[in-house]
């Protein structure tokens, strides 16, 4: 049976493996210099095979909870570097045989190397299949970053801290970073319009978080809806519809159950629950265009507005 240690602990146990290891991937969401110095000192002799996967949002670098110059440290020591802007979990993979994940992130605080760090817990497994499995397809959905990307990304940055911070972008521009086709629940709205949700406190950089965090500015709110993956997603499915009818609310349920790329899936009421907050912010933010109607005490019927 596996134990939670805290991050003191789990900086010990990395140093007692790291120096021996073949292969290391590292998923966290933030990933500041002074770890990956930390990390690169400790397998600077064996020299493994390392992969860093991080979330990396504009907002992240902003604010400081990821650092450029450490993935541009990491990519020049020859790591593979990839970023995938819905990431919030922490792993750390090393070979074939040991995994940890919990809460703590790869940065000073988080493995505390730093005099005033966080308080993290996370549990040490033996890695079976699926845990592999889980952890491939979060490598392989993400974006691998270049130095040259790195650099531009640090451009764009430059040009955006000099606006108003509720007016950045979600996500970066295609031409820096494409975004994953993946569909997550971490990408749908976890509660109502103005609904208090925790997880908008832990992670902001969440799609519907920053929606959130401008719903005072309703036009930049039903732009940053317009752009979210989970809008764009349904207003596929209702251009995409090949039946003869508009799309009711239990075809919008299975064709989103369907797509979502969760491990575990979510429960089918997890995904109406979803649903319904999705609809609540396309009637606050999109009504112009797209309606839902209720045809008699039928099911809701959503379609694009006007057509026929």
């Amino acid at each position: 049976m596996s134990s939670l240690i805290s991050n003191a602990e789990l900086k010990s146990e990395l140093e007692a493996i790291l120096p021996n290891c073949n292969t290391l991937t590292v998923i966290s969401a933030f990933m500041t210099q002074p770890a990956t110095r930390w990390l690169s000192s400790l397998i600077s002799e064996n020299k493994p095979i390392v992969q860093l996967v991080g979330r990396f949002s504009p907002l992240d670098f902003i604010k400081g909870s990821s650092d450029l110059n450490a993935l541009r440290d990491c990519v020049n020591n020859g790591y593979t570097v990839k970023a995938l802007t819905n990431l919030h979990a922490k792993i750390y993979q090393i070979d074939e045989d040991i995994i940890f994940n919990g809460s703590a992130n790869l940065t000073g605080k988080g493995l505390a190397l730093v005099d005033v760090s966080n308080l993290e817990a996370c549990t040490k497994i033996k890695a079976c299949e699926d845990s592999k499995s889980f952890i491939s397809k979060i490598v392989d959905s993400a974006y691998e970053l270049t130095a040259e990307t790195i650099d531009v990304m640090e451009r764009y940055i430059s040009e955006i801290e000099q606006i108003d911070e509720s007016g950045i972008q979600m996500d970066w521009p295609e031409n820096i970073i494409s975004q994953s086709n993946d569909l997550f629940v971490s990408d749908f709205p976890l509660g109502a319009p103005r609904d208090f949700v925790k997880e908008y406190e832990v992670n902001p950089s969440l799609p519907f978080a920053q929606i959130e965090n401008v719903r005072e500015d309703f036009e930049l709110a039903s732009t940053l809806f317009k752009k979210s993956k989970a809008y764009k997603w349904l207003v596929k499915q209702i251009i995409e519809n090949k039946s003869d009818r508009d799309l009711g609310f239990g075809q919008v349920s299975r064709l989103l159950h369907d797509a979502l790329a969760d491990d575990p899936a979510p429960y089918r009421q997890q995904v109406k629950n979803l649903q319904v907050n999705l609809y609540s912010y396309l009637k606050l933010y999109a009504s112009d265009e797209l309606e839902i109607i209720i045809p008699g005490k039928k099911s809701e019927i959503i379609r694009v507005r006007n057509s026929t």
